[in-house]
């Protein structure tokens, strides 16, 4: 007895050994078959939103169904059968305008976009173009058909524009069939914020541009389709950007202050910053970035009271409370009076 006992668990290990083979063996040649001929495979529900590439049978993986692109056109009628409330949202929207030849639905309908719909309706939900990449479409095929017609103006960047470097799908920010968040003003800077995030918790500082109020919204200074100036600015500097609303900071100037001139951000924080004005420093701490060595004493002649580093006496230190070099010089971008060579006047 103890003799059969001691090679009871070496029968147990080959029995299991044995039965792993066989079944590997026979998932094998289920999936080759589910390869060779997808109508075979395991159906996927239409609710189904798992990722392509994390899908566990193998008509789902990264490839469509062979023969979808040249299948038969059914029509808009078709889809609404089961897509009702789609086809509602895109009678609402510029591109289910039938009357209107460059639209989706003056050509094909919804099969503009989602490819001929013939293998969609034989395999119960399957076999269609999804734009969320639901059957391993690549983003650059689904950017494509967006492109197709959205070309040129405003996206004439794109291909050289940090969010095609990113990966974002055109989908990514915009939505078809529901109203469209990111090009309404009251609702943009949300869906920009999803990403976004550390400029969504500058806007919450003491200073900040009226973003959260809708009142300055993100497109109003950059196209996130790309441009030729930098982060995605429309205009090809940050000066002339700012400009835009600030035009009476253009200038030219007699007396110009050539940091002014020249970047905008040298001094401003243009999201938002816990100082006035969207500074980036405190008041003089910024000024003394460039002009370090204006302080009191040694043969100097200007004033004491906030610029002197070695003055002892703590009731003219430097950084009392309302001392600011904008309180003297206050034409601190420029100035045209012809004794404003000090921004006073």
């Amino acid at each position: 007895m103890m003799k059969y006992l001691k090679t009871l668990p070496f029968i147990l290990l080959l029995a299991l050994l044995l039965f792993s083979s066989a079944q590997f063996a026979a998932e094998n040649n289920t999936n080759d078959q589910t390869r060779n001929n997808p109508a075979k495979a395991t159906k996927i529900s239409p609710g189904d939103t798992t990722d392509a590439g994390k899908a566990e049978h193998a008509f789902k993986q990264a490839n469509l169904c062979d023969g979808m692109e040249k299948g038969d056109y059914l029509g808009a009628d078709v889809c609404a059968d089961c897509h009702q409330d789609k086809i509602t949202t895109m009678h609402n929207s510029p591109h289910g305008q039938s009357s209107d030849s460059r639209t989706p639905f003056a050509q094909q309908g919804c099969e503009s976009c989602h490819g001929p719909g013939a293998l969609h309706f034989e395999t119960e939900g399957n076999c269609i173009v999804s734009m969320t990449g639901r059957y391993g479409e690549s983003i650059k095929q689904r950017n494509d058909l967006c492109l197709d017609c959205h070309k040129g103006g405003d996206r004439t960047h794109w291909l050289s524009s940090e969010h095609e470097a990113e990966d974002l799908a055109c989908v990514s920010c915009h939505s078809i069939h529901q109203p469209n968040d990111v090009i309404e003003r009251t609702s943009q800077a949300e869906v920009c914020f999803t990403c976004h995030k550390d400029i969504r918790s500058q806007t919450y500082r003491s200073s900040s541009h009226p973003i959260r109020e809708n009142k300055v919204i993100c497109s109003d200074c950059h196209n996130a389709h790309g441009a030729a100036g930098p982060s995605s600015l429309k205009q090809y500097s940050i000066n002339e950007n700012c400009y835009s609303c600030h035009a009476e900071k253009r200038g030219p100037f007699l007396w110009e202050h050539y940091p002014a001139s020249e970047d905008c951000t040298l001094c401003h924080n243009v999201h938002g910053s816990n100082h006035q004005a969207l500074l980036n420093k405190p008041g003089p701490q910024l000024c003394q970035q460039c002009h370090a060595t204006e302080a009191s004493g040694g043969g100097r002649t200007h004033i004491s009271n906030f610029l002197d580093f070695n003055d002892i006496n703590p009731g003219r230190a430097r950084f009392t409370v309302g001392a600011n070099c904008a309180n003297c010089h206050s034409k601190i971008h420029g100035s045209n009076h012809p004794s404003g060579s000090t921004f006073q006047r």
